[in-house]
This record gives structure tokens, sequence and C-alpha cells, in this order.
């Protein structure tokens, strides 16, 4: 491993590529377009290691002079200094990948626009109650690299895959691999909604037959699509009996063709919604062909209730449910969140633009909605795309659309942050975002 390398991109996964470098005696050159003072002392270990920053702007020399460049995975890949690497022939491969190759435990990756992170949660739940040491991370926690720094052995690895840390896989094979949706989601980092939808799709175009591809074809980008991979294909759909896991009469039916038929009843789920049965038919899936005992995938089902930020409940107030889903930050995530309704709802939208068309919350919100009240910078194109299809209203920030939805909100409607785009205008994350809605519901009376 010993020579020069170049790290781009100095978050959490970038400073542990630096430190992982250093161990092995790399010289590493790091480089962000961030100034040092927005590091807050965090690079200083990194520097008194030996590690050079370049901070602030990024050098061309730097991508030139190299053996190997290790990109984070917030880095748009189409950075002109790393063209320029690429025509001189320079390996350039994501952090994920990176730390991958340093990997000798069997992975589980989840990927898809929505539902990967409570699907990879759900499914590290299921292995660890059947005694496995694993390890749940990547685009999730703890990133891939860091567990290689501080983590302790394990016998398996369940990992959150984004499309950005696969456009920088150019190896990665998981011995499972999940595909739960694909919809309109980072426009603005690709071409197009086909290019981003083979992002998603190349991991299976490297597994092998002895590995497994699990793929939800309630979807209708993932059920339209031909599989091309030479894995094992097992597919989950609520509705069709055809498929390997589905919902009967109230059940979850499992016909993993060399396992025995697993069964589970619908009302014993913690994790309620029509998204959270299509995430717990493909978790099942993935655990079975993990190997991982019937009882197990039973027992962390049940006990599993989801995760923060995800069509969580906050409170009920006056007769109004208060619902908090900040991580739903694409049109199809907010689309999910909606069908989980059968009651009126009063839908908080907007943020930094994502690019896309919103007209598919629109024609869910005219069966299911009361009213949208857009804010953030996305605002006045939400507004002017869907003025003439639902009741709308602008507003600048999200405590204003809050007010005004609660003043329009009666017993017996939800009030549901389901944003569509991501935190960026205002707020430092979706997280953030959501922990300010709820301190809004929470100064609510009643």
């Amino acid at each position: 491993m010993p020579g020069r390398a170049l790290v781009v991109g100095m978050g959490v996964s970038g400073r542990s590529v630096c430190e992982l470098l250093l161990r092995n005696g790399v010289e590493v050159v790091a480089t962000d377009l961030r100034p040092l003072d927005r590091f807050g002392g965090t690079l200083d270990e990194l520097r008194a290691k030996g590690c050079r920053l370049r901070l602030g702007e990024h050098h061309p020399d730097d991508f030139l002079n190299v053996d190997q460049i290790i990109v984070s995975p917030g880095v748009p890949s189409l950075l002109e200094p790393l063209r320029e690497a690429r025509l001189r022939g320079i390996e350039i491969v994501g952090e994920f990948e990176w730390a991958w190759r340093q990997v000798d435990a069997p992975v589980i990756a989840v990927t898809g626009t929505n539902g990967k992170t409570t699907t990879t949660a759900l499914i590290g739940e299921m292995i660890k109650a059947s005694g496995t040491r694993v390890f749940v991370g990547g685009n999730i926690g703890t990133p891939l690299s860091r567990w290689l720094l501080d983590g302790d052995r394990v016998d398996c690895m369940v990992l959150e895959v984004s499309s950005f840390q696969l456009d920088t896989a150019f190896l990665f094979r998981p011995e499972v691999g999940v595909l739960l949706n694909v919809t309109e989601d980072h426009l603005d980092r690709y071409r197009d909604f086909e290019e981003y939808t083979e992002s998603k799709l190349s991991m299976f175009g490297r597994q092998e037959s002895t590995d497994v591809a699990v793929i939800n074809l309630d979807d209708p980008v993932c059920g339209s699509r031909p599989f091309n991979g030479k894995g094992r294909l097992l597919t989950s759909s609520r509705n069709d009996p055809r498929t390997h896991a589905h919902v009967e009469d109230g059940r979850i039916v499992v016909n993993v063709p060399w396992k025995p038929e697993f069964r589970l009843d619908l009302a014993d789920l913690r994790l309620k919604g029509v998204h959270n049965e299509e995430n717990v038919l493909a978790a099942i899936l993935a655990c079975l062909a993990m190997d991982v005992v019937p009882e197990a995938v039973a027992r962390a089902a049940g006990t599993f209730g989801g995760l923060p930020h995800r069509v969580e409940w906050v409170r009920a107030a006056g007769g109004v449910d208060y619902y908090d889903d900040s991580k739903g930050t694409n049109v199809g995530a907010v689309v999910k969140a909606i069908e989980n309704f059968d009651r009126p709802v009063l839908l908080l939208l907007g943020g930094r633009d994502k690019l896309g068309s919103y007209a598919p919350i629109a024609e869910r919100m005219r069966t299911r909605g009361k009213g949208v009240f857009v804010f953030g910078e996305s605002a006045p194109r939400i507004h002017a795309e869907l003025r003439d299809k639902v009741p709308i209203r602008l507003f600048p920030d999200l405590e204003g659309a809050f007010s005004a939805a609660v003043e329009r909100a009666q017993a017996g409607d939800i009030v549901l942050l389901s944003p569509a785009c991501s935190s960026f205008d205002q707020y430092e994350s979706y997280a953030q975002r959501g922990d300010h809605f709820k301190k809004l519901v929470a100064a609510l009376p009643g």
C-alpha cells in the first residue's frame, strides 16, 4: 500500500481514510473546499501525524502527483481535477469501495431511493437477534472506513449504500444485494433519471451465481426492469403471490426456494404502513438468504419500532395528529408517507430543491390532502407547479408554514412534515429540521 494518496473530502469518512493510510505508511494529501476554520480542530491530529492539508480550494497539481485518489461520497464525480486525473490513468475510487476492499466478512447491501435506513437497521436487528456479531453502517451511522479503524471483528456486515457511493464502486460485490425502489432524486447530481437508475442497479451486475439479489417488484421501476444479474433473484410484492415474499390475509408469506416456508402476522409488527410492509418483506428475504434463523427474524420484526424522522408520530393536540417525516427528502418518499393515512393530510413541503417534478404529490393530495404549505428555497418553484392542482400556500420558513397548517387543521386531521427536499437551505441536516418541527409541536396547547 505505501505510496502517495490524495483524499478528497474531509468529512468523517474522509478523515478515517486518512488515518488508515497514514497507519500503513502512505504519504497523504487531504483536500476540501471548506477552509480550516470550518473544521473546529478536527484535523489537528491528522496534521500532527504527517497529513498534508490543502483546504479552501482544490489544487490541480495535487490530483496529478499521486498514485491513488480516494473520494468521499459527497464529492461530485465530474469535478474537473478528477477528470484530468482519469485522463492520466490515476486510479480514482470512492471511500466506500476503498474500505470494502479491506473487508473479509460477508455483506448485505441495501440501496434504493427510500426506506434504506429503516431496512438496513431492521436487517441488523434480525441478525443480532440470532446471536451473530454484525456491523451496521455505511451510509448511515458509522462509515465503513471508521469501522476498519476501531471496530470489533464481526461475522457479517449490513451496509446502507447510496447512489453516490455506488458511482465510485467499480468492484463492490455484496453477497446479498437489496433494491427497495427507484424514484426521482438527486437530479441535481445526475444527467437524468436513467443515469440515477443505472447507479442503483449497478451492484447486481457484479454479483456471481452464489450471490443473492432481493428486489421489490411493487416499485414501478424495479418491477419493469428485466433482471440481468448472475445472482439468484428473490422478489417481493405485497400483492403478488407469485413472488418469494408477499402479504396474504393479513400475514407475511415467504418462500425462499432452498428454505422452509416462513409466515408472520402483520399484527405482530411494530412497523406500520404500506412502505414499511415493503421494507419488512425485503429484510426477511435478505436475512433468510443469509441463513439467519427464522425465530430471530420473527423476534426482531416484532420489536423493531423504526427510526426517528421517518413518518414518526410526534403527538396529538386538539384532536390533530402530528407526524415527522423530515427524512422524506424526495417526491417518492412523500407519496409513500401520504399513502399511510386514510384521514385528511395537511402537508408541510419544501427546503433545498433537488429538481424533478412535484406532480405525483399533487395526485395523492387530491384524494387524501387538505392543503399544502410550502417553505424554504424551493417554495416558489413548488408553488408555481402545484398551485393549479391543490390548495397551496407559500411561506419563507417552516415555522410560518407550520403555524398556518395548525390554524387550518381540525380534529381528525394529520399534519405531516414530509419535505421532498434536502434541508441544507436552512438547516444542517434533516434531523435538525425534524427536531425543529418536534419543538413546534411540543409547544402546542392541549
